[in-house]
């Protein structure tokens, strides 16, 4: 499938007779996929109404992806040269250029990428599971961006995770009622970090309409994927007055001099830059999203890590000190059970997970993950494989507290907040994996 590049002056002579839907870049594309705006549809016109505006991307991307419109998807509106390779990977199928765009100059930047790592709206699956010829991609001079065509259907998430265990019944009334419980202690808030987990928790909070309110920490390094979730769980919210939806985002001006002083890659250079860069992304509107709150409740699972194998239901070890205590109501349930709630009660999820990313962070921190590999292996990746934490949840402990054999590398793998440190009775660490069909 070829992007096809139009020039501004051509546009009249592209229309082609399809049957066409403009859709404004704020509109919310399952709201009409809802109302069937799109039934009969072969073209949809997503606008860029300036260069920084990018929220056609997250549009194209749900239309492929999420709600499987194989039609063209044009972008119309202030359509630069270096926007057009990610266009193409996010969807869309043909371009309508800015006033004074060279065709010949737009069509040669898609000959400067081999292929990509990670995967997008036409390949899912990232580079190392693709054959040797799958990325479309080529070399030959002036030659046309060749994009994949649409895959055959592959197995999501929910195909390969949805496994309930026997105590599924137990575990989510358990849930249930950890979630009434924080919800009568006072001001409480969940930290939806947009995962899986939180999905899930937002959907119990909203089905049993508790005083709960929702945040999530927009990071500014988020991916596309993510940011399009974003977008539907604000439009979820607005019809649950009982859990309105706060995004905090880290000081701006902290960030730019972070990143003028140490460069975009600093995370890559050290573990003590990486946790910097953690502490201004995350840890700082954190603590703007917990003042005034009398706990807050996460999606810890025991299972996901070893430095979380203990983690209990209602966790009060930091009261003396923030005051606040902690509730992870999902702290007993599996991957399986996890992906079973969702499919039965059809939870949005960010499609990062159908691409074997079971923990999601920041896009320059988070890869895809291949089988056998540890839950949160995606996770600063190129840091040992132990204890993988950007500080949310990691808690001070005294220096003899034993650390389950892991060696000082590991355990400085950890930016904050969601850890609670092992204590001298605690059980041998399992090894928790995510298993997929091999490629």
């Amino acid at each position: 499938m070829n992007l096809q590049l139009i020039a501004h002056e051509d546009q009249a002579a592209h229309t082609d007779g399809l049957k066409t839907l403009a859709v404004a870049n704020d509109a919310d594309i399952a709201a009409l996929a809802a109302d069937q705006a799109f039934d009969g549809v072969e073209r949809i016109e997503l606008n860029f109404p300036k260069f920084t505006d990018g929220r056609a991307f997250s549009q194209a991307l749900l239309l492929r992806r999420r709600f499987g419109f194989a039609g063209d998807i044009r972008a119309t509106g202030d359509v630069l040269i270096d926007q057009l390779v990610q266009m193409a990977r996010s969807g869309f199928t043909s371009a309508v250029l800015a006033q004074g765009v060279d065709p010949a100059a737009a069509e040669r930047q898609f000959t400067r990428y081999a292929a990509f790592y990670q995967g997008d709206a036409l390949q899912p699956q990232p580079h190392f599971a693709r054959g040797a010829d799958s990325t479309g991609a080529t070399n030959e001079p002036g030659a046309t961006a060749q994009i994949p065509s649409l895959p055959e259907p592959y197995a999501s998430a929910i195909d390969l995770y949805a496994k309930p265990t026997p105590r599924f019944g137990e575990k989510l009334s358990e849930a249930i009622a950890t979630l009434r419980q924080a919800a009568a202690l006072g001001a409480m808030v969940q930290a939806n970090s947009l995962g899986a987990e939180d999905m899930v928790m937002t959907h119990l909070i909203n089905q049993h309409r508790l005083p709960i309110s929702i945040f999530v920490l927009d990071t500014g390094a988020l991916h596309v994927e993510t940011l399009a979730l974003l977008e539907q769980l604000k439009s979820q919210q607005a019809a649950h007055p009982n859990a309105p939806l706060t995004v905090y985002q880290p000081q701006q001006e902290a960030v730019v001099q972070f990143v003028a002083r140490e460069g975009a890659d600093a995370m890559r250079r050290s573990v003590d830059l990486r946790k910097a860069c953690c502490a201004l992304r995350k840890l700082e509107p954190l603590g703007r999203a917990l003042a005034g709150q009398q706990g807050w409740i996460t999606g810890l699972r025991r299972e996901q890590s070893d430095a979380r194998a203990d983690v209990p239901l209602i966790d009060r070890s930091e009261i003396q000190r923030n005051g606040l205590t902690k509730f992870n109501p999902l702290a007993g349930w599996t991957w399986g059970d996890v992906w079973h709630y969702i499919a039965a009660n059809n939870v949005l999820y960010n499609p990062l997970h159908d691409r074997f990313y079971p923990s999601i962070g920041c896009a320059p921190c988070t890869r895809a993950i291949t089988q056998g590999e540890d839950f949160r292996a995606g996770r600063w990746w190129w840091e040992s494989e132990s204890a993988k934490e950007c500080g949310l949840h990691v808690k001070a402990h005294s220096q003899d507290a034993p650390t389950s054999g892991r060696s000082p590398n590991e355990a400085a793998k950890e930016y904050g907040a969601h850890i609670r440190q092992p204590h001298s009775s605690r059980i041998a660490a399992t090894s928790h994996k995510v298993t997929r069909p091999a490629t």
